[in-house]
């Protein structure tokens, strides 16, 4: 089954900024609303949290705070561009 096939195109599309807590709260409570009535939505839902708790888990310690933000700087002028 492809992303689409359960026709929830906008739950694909922001699945990583739900699972990144990138949304409004009232966008992630209805996105995981949606997750609990869609069993394909759920899995992938599923899934992307169990994978990112596994590489958080098995990876190095987190960059130091100034490297972060230096990435994050660069990230946010080269997003403007």
């Amino acid at each position: 089954m492809t992303e689409n096939e359960c026709g929830c195109s906008e739950f694909y599309d922001t699945l990583f900024q739900l699972v990144d807590d990138q949304l409004t709260a009232e966008e992630c409570s209805r996105l995981r609303l949606h997750a609990e009535d869609c069993p394909h939505c759920a899995q992938l839902l599923h899934a992307e949290t169990e994978l990112r708790a596994l590489l958080r888990k098995c990876c190095c310690p987190p960059a130091p705070a100034e490297l972060r933000q230096r990435i994050s700087y660069s990230i946010r002028v080269e997003y403007r561009q």
